[in-house]
């Protein structure tokens, strides 16, 4: 395979950085050569063993309201865009991936006046607001959703790769599901996101104890949290001699949700990338200031086939979920049929897939084909997926 130069552009929240970083990992382990730009924020998601470049373009937020404010977001656009256009000259790629959010507005922009080849990628199950604005000047549309809102109004060829995450993630896709006989240990995980998640650590631990004391006794909790939430949540659990574990972060993530035999969380693309991968059945409780309301239509996308359950936060309380928790845990099936489905839907080959793209589209430059091609091949992983459900 001939090594070629690709630029990446990604910043501000994980959601965003960590699938790039899953591309840039997988395209140079292949040989090629990756320029990442990013904002300040996502260069600090970077890890310390990457093997490609690191640049850094400042952001403008355009959604700022008042006149003098939007002066200054675009003045601050202009530099970045100069700056980009700098950077790609320099660095002499004829492809740029756009991972969604503002920091990559500038990159691609740069890109288009640069005449490069541009790529957007969308992690949501609605199309994000950079990326709509950005859908204008791109080429093909790489979506992580069977269905994903708002692409098919675009004027763009859309592909389905999959949300690429981490390596880890599919190493623990190897993990059978864990089983359940009525009598073994429940093991539920709770995720709040990088930041935590307030209802979360209110309404879990409450539930908990809700249960009925022999079903709770099999029940171990492991629970992601804020700072300030830890001493609340820790006593609540203490309360009742509950089994838990309680952190602000947990290094081996990937190992947590590979023994979980449930996970209760928000539903951010990259989660639930995640989960499908390694196949575990979640209940979600969407982000209610999320823009677009786009964790509600990630959640949607995997109750709809089975493979989760979601509740609005506004409509969940501690006797509501202690009520479902009971029924689902009384009976694994359950759990085990929602297992299933996740696994299925899960693209574990995402970053793969993406990337033999990117190098098929530069050696041969004919994206209406290529497209094709891929969408052609895709349609027969998913017969072949389908096939696996039904049996």
């Amino acid at each position: 395979m001939k090594a070629h130069r690709f630029v990446l552009a990604a910043g501000g929240t994980g959601g965003h950085v960590f699938p790039a970083i899953s591309l840039a990992e997988v395209l140079t382990k292949k040989g090629h050569e990756v320029l990442y730009i990013t904002d300040p924020r996502g260069a600090g998601l970077q890890p310390v063993d990457k093997t490609w470049t690191v640049e850094c373009v400042p952001a403008a937020t355009l959604s700022v309201q008042g006149l003098l404010p939007k002066l200054k977001a675009l003045w601050c656009l202009l530099r970045s865009v100069l700056h980009a256009r700098r950077l790609l000259k320099n660095f002499d790629a004829g492809i740029i991936v756009g991972f969604g959010g503002y920091p990559t507005v500038a990159p691609v922009l740069a890109a288009f006046i640069n005449r490069h080849i541009i790529i957007i990628h969308e992690q949501n199950a609605i199309v994000g607001r950079a990326n709509r604005w950005l859908s204008r000047i791109a080429t093909v549309m790489a979506t992580s959703f069977e269905s994903t809102v708002g692409a098919e109004i675009t004027d763009l060829e859309i592909i389905r790769t999959g949300n690429p995450v981490r390596s880890e993630m599919i190493n623990a896709r190897a993990t059978p599901y864990p089983s359940l006989d009525g009598n073994s240990p429940i093991n539920i995980l709770v995720i709040g996101g990088s930041l935590g998640a307030k209802v979360l650590s209110q309404v879990v631990p409450e539930a908990i104890l809700l249960l009925p004391d022999d079903l709770r006794k099999n029940i171990i909790i492991t629970q992601q949290c804020r700072e300030d939430d830890i001493a609340m949540v820790k006593s609540t659990y203490a309360k009742a001699k509950q089994k838990s574990e309680i952190r602000v972060f947990f290094e081996n993530i990937s190992e947590k949700i590979r023994d979980a035999h449930l996970v209760i969380s928000r539903s951010g693309a990259s989660t639930i990338a995640e989960l499908s991968v390694v196949g575990r059945p979640a209940i979600f409780v969407p982000y209610k200031f999320a823009v677009d309301d786009h964790q509600h239509i990630n959640a949607n996308s995997m109750v709809k086939v089975g493979g989760a359950w979601s509740f609005r936060e506004v409509e969940l309380n501690s006797k509501i979920l202690a009520k479902f928790l009971k029924a689902i845990l009384s009976d694994p099936r359950k759990l085990t049929t929602a297992a299933n489905v996740a696994y299925h839907c899960g693209v574990p080959n995402s970053a793969e897939n993406l990337a033999d793209f990117l190098n098929d589209l530069i050696e041969q430059n004919t994206p209406q084909l290529q497209c094709a091609a891929f969408k052609e091949n895709r349609l027969k992983d998913n017969r072949a997926r389908i096939s696996k459900v039904e049996k």
